[in-house]
């Protein structure tokens, strides 16, 4: 179930706001870029028998990129996929103990996988590996990868701190 992080959001956690807002439109562009190499595919598919070279290859990489800036975004608003079959079996009072544990578990984790993402992207570079038809370089992919899952386990962590009484 979503939280409302509003009180969160003001005075000193402002920052984190920022950073989810940029990761939020970065989404939205690789969202839309998607929908257009779709689009032109489709099109030059359909209507001149050319489809758009590297197609499958951009659509892999836009999905990658839409899918790793949203991570923080959904993190931040607690809007993450949650399994509650245990729910019903937590005391109220410990939910916000059973939730602040649970972001603790995703920050550890999203920082664990930043990690390993960042040093496939240093054996990336330091092979030359690119994508097999348009020979995009692939380090800087994973980096961006790993970056979004670094600020990922920061909104974990930004999640997990009670608003303040004056927020």
């Amino acid at each position: 179930m979503p939280r409302s992080n509003a009180g969160k959001w003001a005075g000193a956690l402002a920052p984190a706001r920022l950073v989810v807002t940029i990761s939020d439109v970065l989404a939205a562009l690789f969202l839309m870029a998607m929908m257009c190499v779709a689009f032109a595919d489709v099109v030059g598919r359909s209507f001149f028998n050319a489809p758009l070279p590297g197609a499958t290859e951009l659509t892999e990489l836009l999905v990658a990129g839409t899918i790793a800036a949203i991570l923080p975004s959904l993190a931040m608003r607690g809007m993450h996929a949650t399994i509650d079959v245990l729910d019903i079996f937590v005391p109220r009072a410990l939910r916000r103990w059973q939730m602040g544990l649970a972001d603790l578990l995703g920050a550890v984790s999203f920082a664990f996988v930043a990690w390993r993402v960042w040093i496939e992207g240093d054996k990336t570079a330091r092979f030359g590996g690119q994508t097999p038809l348009l020979e995009i370089p692939m380090a800087p992919v994973l980096y961006a990868v790993s970056v979004f899952f670094a600020l990922s386990a920061l909104a974990f962590l930004v999640a997990i701190a009670p608003p303040h009484e004056s927020d």
